[in-house]
């Protein structure tokens, strides 16, 4: 077992140290910034349609909403003229 030990624990004696280059940890940093920028942009972005979505309905309210009252007036000012049609004739009289 100790022979075993020392032939893994000297088999590392001709190893060099390896380091990166130096540029790396910057290009890394940089990579997570955009990658950070982007989800940022595209969680804005996803509410966009959503905004756009709940503009279009309350439009789109706001629009039946006069047509109705509208048609209200319209519907009364005919009701009024049928009524005064109605009463001048007596037919069953």
């Amino acid at each position: 077992m100790e022979a075993w030990k020392n032939k893994v624990l000297n088999s590392l004696d001709g190893v060099k140290e390896v380091r990166p280059p130096e540029g790396n940890l910057l290009k890394i940093k940089e990579k997570i910034k955009e990658r950070k920028s982007k989800e940022i942009h595209k969680q804005q972005s996803q509410w966009m349609p959503v905004a756009a979505v709940i503009v279009m309905l309350l439009c789109a309210n706001v629009f039946v909403v006069s047509n109705y009252f509208s048609y209200q007036n319209d519907m009364e000012q005919v009701s009024d003229s049928y009524s005064d049609m109605i009463s001048d004739f007596n037919i069953y009289e």
